[in-house]
């Protein structure tokens, strides 16, 4: 259920999806800003409007399977396919739309670290004061990863001398948290890093890291 081989077929539609009731699209946070540009092409070529709204990976599986019934659910693989065996949504209607990538965030104007490969990685996250994520306790995919990750790497607890790990909501409200200086670096999707200009995307994690 994602839109990259729906969107050529809908653009090239009659105006009369004009008169269509929306179309509404339930996404995590890190398709937002991707599917907000979308739909705005969408709406300028048919006429028709888009609703779109997003939560963590967590929270858009809980919603479908409470009953909420958009047009278009945009979620990780492993999501999907579980929300199709379950019958909240069609089979075969399964597309790939992307790979989302994690990626560390500083503060616009800080030093970039090299965290190119396990080992820079690991020393830069051992040496702040501060690191941002998603809050795993409401479902977000990306914000266990990050937690998993860092006990791979052996990055200390806060009690231990190690860094304060601070949870959002939201991954772009953390790299918010970074734009202000309230914190010091984030890990999170790469588009809700784009998405604020004060912060600056270091790099992405290295591959055998990602999600």
């Amino acid at each position: 259920m994602i839109l990259r081989r729906a969107l050529p077929t809908i653009l090239l539609a009659p105006p009369a999806l004009a008169q269509a009731a929306p179309l509404s699209i339930l996404g995590t946070g890190a398709t937002e800003h991707p599917i907000d540009e979308i739909a705005q092409a969408f709406t300028r070529a048919t006429g028709r409007a888009v609703r779109t709204a997003t939560g963590n990976g967590g929270q858009v599986a809980a919603r479908i399977r409470g009953g909420e019934a958009p047009d278009v659910v945009l979620n990780a693989g492993p999501a999907l396919d579980g929300l199709i065996r379950d019958g909240f949504a069609v089979a075969g209607s399964r597309r790939e739309m992307g790979r989302m990538r994690l990626a560390v965030a500083v503060k616009r104007g800080s030093a970039l670290p090299d965290i190119a490969t396990e080992a820079g990685l690991a020393a830069y996250l051992r040496s702040v004061a501060s690191i941002g994520v998603s809050d795993a306790s409401t479902g977000a995919t990306s914000g266990q990863h990050v937690l998993d990750l860092l006990a791979r790497l052996a990055v200390p607890a806060q009690a231990a001398g190690g860094p304060r790990i601070a949870p959002f909501a939201r991954g772009i409200t953390a790299v918010q948290a970074v734009a202000r200086g309230e914190i010091v670096t984030v890990i999170t999707q790469a588009s809700e890093i784009t998405a604020v200009p004060e912060a600056v995307l270091v790099a992405p994690l290295p591959d055998h890291l990602q999600l």
